[in-house]
């Protein structure tokens, strides 16, 4: 069952540890996809413009989402590291993978994925892909103080229908809603000024932990949302989630399933990208009244900051 947006975000606010009580994510091979069953490489699939590499490697879907990306060659070095962010998606041949027109990509979990009434907004997986949201500006992201960068209203997404199996030979439709490729963009790290993570560089004052795959953002959210938001405002919001689009299997009669397959939409020239599959973890109750209201309150004051602009 969806809830609404406000009750939505304060669940993500709360189970995400803006208000500083959530533990950090474990990483779980389990949480993700963990056999390529099929690889049906369709056509129009393009190369990295630095490397050459073709994005027609499908293990690349396997695991989590990618964390941390390496420059563009453009506005940061090559040889640098920098973090997943909704300005600056997974880009490399060994992270993502494209379906390619006509073409179709299935996994399978080593698990039945459930549909829990306790899981965030109802969904139940998430698909991660490259779909990001451009900047207000004539510059790209330079990987500097997300404070000092600001959204546009654009956001470059490329869609794909989705199925689901729990035998791998019955399928199921969305019946392209959701679809893959589709909002929100990735985060790979907690927005964290207290804790940055010093593997990345001392050039890191703003990246803490990992961020949580199995977490979901509000499905509800849209780029219109975000514009005029900095990178750093949009990451407070995220919080712990690693965004993505989710997926209710409750929506297609289904109490469980174990097999996904993307498969390019017909209706379009444009290539899909996938990075990862994840489960979605269910919430555990709320330990007091208290952590709601706190959140609750949390949310008021973005949105009356949002009206004050």
């Amino acid at each position: 069952m969806r809830t609404g947006r406000f009750l939505g975000v304060v669940v993500l606010l709360c189970v995400s540890g803006v208000t500083g009580v959530a533990d950090a994510y474990t990483y779980d091979a389990s949480d993700f996809a963990t056999e390529m069953v099929e690889y049906v490489k369709g056509s129009d699939v393009g190369s990295h413009w630095i490397t050459g590499e073709t994005y027609d490697n499908a293990l690349a879907a396997l695991g989590r989402p990618t964390v941390d990306t390496t420059g563009d060659g453009w506005f940061v070095p090559l040889s640098d590291l920098m973090p997943v962010v909704p300005v600056n998606p997974p880009s490399r041949a060994y992270e993502i993978v494209t379906i390619g027109n006509g073409g179709s990509l299935t996994v399978k979990f080593d698990h039945a994925v459930l549909n829990d009434p306790a899981n965030p907004y109802g969904l139940d997986f998430t698909i991660f892909s490259n779909a990001f949201q451009l900047g207000d500006g004539v510059s790209g992201w330079t990987n500097g103080d997300p404070a000092d960068f600001t959204l546009g209203s654009t956001a470059l997404m490329t869609l794909a229908n989705v199925w689901v199996s729990q035998d791998g030979v019955t399928w199921h439709s969305f019946d392209n809603d959701p679809m893959a490729g589709g909002y929100a963009p990735t985060l790979g790290r907690v927005y964290d000024t207290a804790n940055p993570d010093n593997s990345l560089g001392t050039w890191n004052l703003w990246w803490g932990e990992a961020t949580d795959p199995t977490l979901p953002i509000d499905p509800d959210l849209e780029p219109a949302d975000f514009t005029g938001m900095t990178v750093a405002g949009i990451a407070q919001i995220y919080g712990q989630s690693a965004g993505g689009t989710g997926f209710d299997i409750g929506l297609l009669g289904l109490g469980w399933i174990q097999y996904v397959r993307v498969t390019d939409d017909p209706n379009s020239s444009a290539t899909t990208e996938i990075d990862a599959f994840a489960d979605v973890a269910p919430v555990p109750e709320p330990g007091t009244t208290a952590l709601v209201v706190t959140a609750a309150l949390t949310v008021w004051a973005w949105h009356r900051r949002r009206r004050m602009t």
